[in-house]
Order: C-alpha cells, then sequence, then structure tokens
C-alpha cells in the first residue's frame, strides 16, 4: 500500500535532482555520440533504448519491481510515471530518432537544447510563470529557453566554423527553434521526445535556408 513517504513529485514541483538528472544524461548522450562513429552510436543508444523501455513496461506488469524501482529512483521520478512510461524512456527514444534520420551537427544541437533548453524553461516557468502560453507553459519559461538556445548555437557555430557570416541571426532563429519545441504540444506525448524531433525539423530548415549543410557531414 501505497504511503505518504513513497508520494512521488508532480508536474507542477520544481524537482531539482530530476531536473539535475536530465542534464546530465542528456549531456552524456550528446558527448557520448560526439566522440564515437555514428554507426556506434547508434548500436548503442538501439541497446540501452530498448533495454530501458523494455523495463519500463516490465515494470508496470509486475508490482513488486515497480515499487522497487519508485523506491530507488524516487528523487527523479513523478506521481504520474508510477502506471505509466517514465520520461527518460521518452527521452531514449527521441534522441535515438533524430540519431537516425538527421546530419550529426543537427542530432548534437538538438541534445545540448534539450539537455539545458527544456530544464530552464521548466524552471523559471515553475518559479515565475505568470504568463500562461499553452497549457502549462508560461512566457517566462519560453524565454528562458529561447535565451539559453540562443547562447548555444551561437558557441557552437562559432567552434564549429558552422554559418558564421550570418552567427547572429542563425542563432537568434535557432533559439526560436529550440523555444518553440519545448513550447508546441503534440496531443498528449511527453515532451522529452516531441522536443528534440521538432528542434531537429526546424534546425534542418535553418540548415538547408542558410547553407549550413555545405560541411555538414551524417
Amino acid at each position: 500500500m501505497m504511503t505518504s513517504y513513497h508520494k512521488l513529485k508532480q508536474r507542477s514541483d520544481l524537482h531539482l535532482p530530476r531536473k539535475f538528472w536530465h542534464i546530465g544524461g542528456v549531456l552524456l548522450i550528446s558527448f557520448v555520440f560526439s566522440q564515437v562513429s555514428r554507426a556506434t552510436a547508434l548500436q548503442t543508444m538501439a541497446v540501452v533504448t530498448c533495454l530501458f523501455v523494455i523495463n519500463d513496461f516490465v515494470r508496470q506488469q509486475v508490482p513488486q519491481l515497480n515499487t522497487l524501482l519508485m523506491s530507488v529512483f524516487r528523487p527523479i521520478m513523478r506521481e504520474h510515471e508510477r502506471h505509466q512510461l517514465a520520461g527518460t524512456s521518452y527521452l531514449l527514444v527521441g534522441a535515438f530518432a533524430i540519431m537516425i534520420f538527421f546530419p550529426s551537427e543537427i542530432v548534437t544541437l538538438s541534445l545540448l537544447f534539450l539537455a539545458v533548453g527544456d530544464p530552464a524553461a521548466s524552471y523559471f516557468g515553475i518559479r515565475y510563470g505568470r504568463d500562461k502560453l499553452i497549457g502549462h507553459k508560461s512566457l517566462q519559461g519560453s524565454l528562458a529557453a529561447f535565451g539559453l538556445c540562443t547562447v548555444i548555437a551561437a558557441i557552437y557555430y562559432s567552434t564549429h566554423n558552422l554559418m558564421t557570416e550570418r552567427l547572429l541571426i542563425v542563432s537568434i532563429l535557432s533559439g526560436l527553434s529550440g523555444a518553440l519545441a519545448e513550447l508546441i504540444p503534440i496531443k498528449n506525448l511527453d515532451d522529452n521526445l516531441t522536443f528534440p524531433i521538432i528542434s531537429s525539423v526546424l534546425l534542418w530548415g535553418l540548415f538547408y535556408l542558410f547553407g549550413g549543410f555545405g560541411i555538414t557531414q551524417f
């Protein structure tokens, strides 16, 4: 029987350990992706994603396992995940999907946006989000995501010599892509899944329009 001790955090809670888990996990994925071959990255992500998602389904069918895992991972789990897929499962599927379909530079940038922009939007939205835009998403949270994603994009483009002749405009538009990816809801899908896919699609459009594909390789 669930006791108050086992009650997990809600979406409206600040939940800092979860945000640190999210940032660290996505940055690790991004780092590994940038250090190994694309084939190795895809193989590794396929194995990790399958194992995690299968475990996520199995725990929902085995109450004892579910109780154990909820207790072990209590600091980073939310109440709605007790009997649903965890956000990490959606995140892994989203990251794996963009690795399959998008060029390396777009994958890395989207992962960096996901690592920093998404938790920043959540943090500032919960702390300071007075003006609601869509659902529980706020103007303040979206502005935080936009600002951080813009800075990340500018640093990334500068250090990788990408579209530097139009650095300001492409950085701003890239930041807007990250903010829109965090803001736009797609039915009831988890934004850990939709964020990297939407941002990758938008970044692909920017690369196409501003000549980023001239030196971009899969």
